[in-house]
């Protein structure tokens, strides 16, 4: 029977070894010195060589030329595959070599049965070796019973703990292991391995075919293994269009594609293009991975930064950023990284996916400029005076404020977004801060330097202090509407406002009864119903004490007026 390229092509001794040279020197070392350990653990991902290599360290161990190896560690291979022992290795026979599975034995009566057969001696070789596969699917009670026989086991016993998670074996374990870290193995090695494979099974292959297999690999010789036979009998010839339709990928130029159709902001397209193409053939995933790394690659080269992706397609990425601007590549990956969670989780993740890029594309047409992102796109003429005026210059005047309000409001038409601001500031009912912000006065909203200015009173210049102490609740709400590059940049150069002389505050007892204040105590706004104020009933407090009462003396000194517990009945 033939075996498959995985059990064929497994290592059968250390030089067959690939991409784990420390490791490997580390066992030959021990084996020329004839110094080993009671316990050894490997840990790696999956597919890096890890219980192949305990394999051969053990044939190794009780190879019959081990002396000759010490001797002359140049001219001998160990293990030689050539004598009794070696052969019953070769065979899955041999006496003295134990493999467990760990994920089926995970129970104290398991380690109770290793631990009562470690009394036997060898039958063929040097040592009894134990391999424990998977040790991490012990339980916590097993890796107790197992403490002892590991920290002193008889003298022909020995174990090796294979491992894809070593963070779940407790440290009491770990402390009594000789460990080795298996890494993945490098991209040119695996490379050059599935080369000699194809070469020596009469494979025919495309080498960028082989780059492929190795980069979905990720480091894994097994995963490798098995995509290159998947694809050695999905067609006559390994090439990269097999491999692409094998994992259900698309092609690096029909991401580009879809890109571009999402800059030209035309959903109707875009759409069309997604159901011709029959993306839906397509794994999502791997769309939802390639349109990042399309992203990222596009952010780097935007910064003159060698890109590792792409790298066929240099031009066509240069095209696509002269339709482009780094805040739109960064609004776009943002648009991605806030529907990644749903994404994992939904069941159809194709409509899902296309449903994100419909929405980048309709936010480029509702634009109506493919070169501005749809945030900024309220605000791009802004860009054609900014080489005449470079400077923010405003007058002190209140008609010249007045007039360049309706500049503001007819050139940026970013008003109804500082309201918006402004309404979600009153969710967070915060008075003081609802009424900071409201009595300040927008300025406006900057592309080039993403700066947003409000102008206020100068007499709110103390204010300064406690809205930098207050920023996590209101700056939320300003990323969310201006972008999540804002800049506050407030201004306390305006014209005072006029005050009104405050009488000392009087002080209550708690037994006086207060009366319901009149409407001549209060200066009411334009818009107050006098029977809002009216209805205040309670009792007045006392603040004079200004260290226990800051902040609400600092309102007074500007907002004369009293203060009120109201009626329990009114909470």
């Amino acid at each position: 029977m033939k075996l498959n390229l995985t059990r064929k092509w497994r290592s059968k001794n250390f030089d067959q070894i690939i991409g784990q040279e420390l490791s490997v020197r580390m066992l030959k070392n021990s084996l020329y010195l004839n110094h080993f350990f009671p316990v050894y653990l490997f840990s790696g991902q999956r597919g890096c060589g890890k219980t192949s290599t305990a394999r051969v360290f053990a044939a190794a161990l009780n190879c019959h030329k081990l002396a000759d190896f010490q001797n002359d560690p140049k001219a001998i291979v160990l293990p030689c595959l050539q004598c009794n022992s070696c052969d019953a290795m070769m065979s899955a026979k041999h006496p003295d070599f134990i493999e467990i599975d760990a994920a089926s034995h995970t129970g104290v009566d398991n380690v109770r049965q290793i631990i009562d057969a470690c009394s036997l001696l060898p039958a063929l070789g040097r040592k009894r070796i134990y391999l424990i596969d998977e040790a991490h699917m012990l339980s916590k009670a097993a890796f107790n019973a197992f403490l002892k026989i590991l920290e002193e086991p008889p003298s022909s016993v020995l174990f090796i703990l294979a491992t894809t998670d070593p963070q779940k074996i407790i440290n009491t374990v770990i402390s009594r292991c000789f460990q080795l870290f298996f890494k993945p193995v490098e991209r040119q090695i695996l490379a050059n391995h599935l080369t000699y494979i194809c070469k020596q099974e009469k494979i025919r292959f495309e080498s960028a075919a082989l780059q492929l297999i190795v980069k979905e690999s990720q480091g894994s010789a097994r995963d490798a293994l098995n995509l290159l036979e998947q694809v050695r009998f999905s067609s006559h010839m390994v090439s990269v269009d097999t491999v692409r339709a094998v994992l259900g990928h698309s092609s690096d130029e029909s991401i580009i594609q879809l890109f571009a159709y999402v800059l030209g902001g035309n959903a109707k397209k875009l759409c069309s293009y997604l159901q011709d193409s029959q993306f839906s053939n397509y794994n999502p995933d791997f769309i939802f991975r390639r349109f990042v790394a399309l992203l990222r690659e596009l952010l780097h080269l935007s910064y003159d930064v060698e890109i590792s992706e792409f790298t066929d397609h240099h031009e066509q990425l240069r095209n696509l950023l002269s339709s482009c601007t780094v805040l739109d590549l960064t609004h776009f990956l943002e648009q991605l990284y806030k529907h990644e969670p749903l994404f994992i989780k939904t069941i159809d993740k194709f409509s899902f996916l296309e449903m994100i890029l419909l929405q980048m594309a309709q936010s480029r047409e509702d634009s109506g400029n493919s070169s501005v992102p749809a945030q900024l796109a309220s605000v791009s003429e802004l860009d054609q005076d900014a080489s005449k005026d470079s400077d923010w210059e405003y007058e002190q005047e209140d008609d010249q404020d007045d007039d360049y309000d309706d500049e503001i409001e007819g050139e940026f038409k970013q008003v109804e977004t500082w309201n918006t601001f402004l309404q979600q500031i009153q969710i967070i009912e915060d008075p003081l801060l609802t009424s900071i912000f409201t009595q300040g006065k927008f300025l406006g909203h900057r592309q080039e330097t993403s700066e947003c200015r409000v102008r206020f009173s100068s007499d709110f210049s103390f204010f300064s202090d406690w809205l930098k102490n207050s920023e996590e609740q209101w700056f939320v709400p300003l990323k969310k509407l201006f972008g999540p590059n804002v800049i506050f940049s407030p201004q306390f150069d305006g014209k005072p406002a006029e005050k009104k002389e405050r009488g000392p505050v009087r002080v209550v007892g708690p037994l006086e009864k207060k009366t319901t204040p009149s409407a001549k105590q209060y200066k009411q706004k334009p818009n107050t119903k006098r029977s809002q104020v009216s209805s205040f009933k309670g009792r007045v407090m006392d603040v004079s004490d200004q260290k226990i009462w800051q902040k609400t003396n600092m309102i007074l000194q500007h907002f004369p007026g009293r203060v009120i517990m109201l009626a329990e009945n009114r909470l």
